[in-house]
């Protein structure tokens, strides 16, 4: 595996090994195998500071079900949560394989867990849920966004609104990284690179939405498009 593209960051850091890492885990994208996994965690332990975390994006997933199936459910909650279920126990035997000097490094974080314990999450959140609301030419460029990103089909602008809530859930840990159990991971691995992660660096230098980056946290993760 080799670092093709990195945002934030350079080749240099991450060989140095500055950052903990976190490996964030979308439900809806099918690279994510039980096979890729091994290999990004693999790779994660070698290039990490101290620890490597997985990020399950499974309560959010239930934004995409219920516009994809046209009703907002507890079935499509439960779904959510019980298909992230299966992703954690996926990963508990990915990592049981390791010896435990290795098992003892590596942390599972699902998304109710997160919100939960993460400093940043509800606080700056809200506040990108806030600009969403007031900021018209933000609402435009996210919306721009969640177009582009999802081509498979096409939705009402209203389930485009709908469907932005996925991308502004998990927007704060995308730009600020992960607090969890007094560890700080600084940078995450993905295997696509996306307009999603352009856009963000722009925000995170203050190339866009300037006013919008001071009320952020000053923390800014890195990224590494890793295949």
């Amino acid at each position: 595996m080799k670092i093709q593209k990195t945002f934030n960051t350079t080749k240099e850091e991450i060989e140095s090994k500055k950052f903990n890492i976190f490996i964030g885990i979308s439900l809806g994208n099918k690279w994510f195998t039980k096979e890729n996994l091994r290999e990004y965690l693999n790779w994660a332990l070698e290039h990490t500071k101290d620890k490597v975390l997985f990020w399950i994006g499974d309560k959010i997933q239930a934004i995409n079900y219920n516009v994809r199936n046209k009703n907002h459910s507890k079935y499509n909650n439960n779904r959510a949560l019980k298909n992230g279920l299966k992703i954690r126990e996926m990963l508990k035997d990915l990592i049981s394989e390791l010896p435990r000097e290795k098992q003892n490094k590596i942390k599972i974080l699902r998304w109710g867990e997160y919100e939960e314990y993460d400093e940043f999450c509800k606080k700056y959140t809200s506040i990108i849920y806030n600009e969403f609301k007031k900021n018209p030419k933000f609402q435009k460029e996210i919306l721009q966004l969640i177009k582009k990103l999802i081509t498979d089909r096409k939705f009402s602008d209203e389930e485009y609104l709908e469907l932005s809530k996925y991308l502004l859930e998990e927007f704060v840990g995308s730009y600020s990284g992960i607090n969890y159990e007094l560890n700080y991971y600084g940078m995450y691995l993905y295997p696509q690179e996306s307009l999603l992660h352009h856009f963000i660096e722009k925000l995170q230098q203050g190339k866009i939405f300037p006013e919008l980056n001071k009320k952020l946290p000053k923390e800014k993760v890195a990224l590494a498009i890793v295949d």
